[in-house]
């Protein structure tokens, strides 16, 4: 059975790997995108990519793993508010 430590990083990787996934599908949906803030998306891609590098230089699958899905997600967004923006 995994230990504590492991089911909680894996919860939060989980958890903050979806964060991002409702509003790109709420904007896909709707085609809305216009109250984006064009700030928030491009801080969300930096810092992911960002996190994703330092967890590859700590090896630590929670880190790198989680922050590769926010970089998809709010790449994902960022192209939405570039089509419907």
């Amino acid at each position: 059975m995994p230990d504590l430590m492991f089911l909680l990083g894996l919860s939060g990787s989980i958890t903050a790997s979806i964060l991002f996934f409702p509003q790109v599908w709420a904007s896909y949906r709707t085609k809305r995108t216009k109250d984006l803030s064009w700030a928030v998306i491009l801080i969300g891609i930096i810092n992911g990519a960002i996190w994703t590098v330092y967890g590859l230089l700590k090896a630590d699958m929670f880190i790198y793993a989680t922050n590769s899905m926010i970089v998809i997600a709010t790449s994902m967004l960022l192209m939405l508010k570039r089509k419907y923006g």
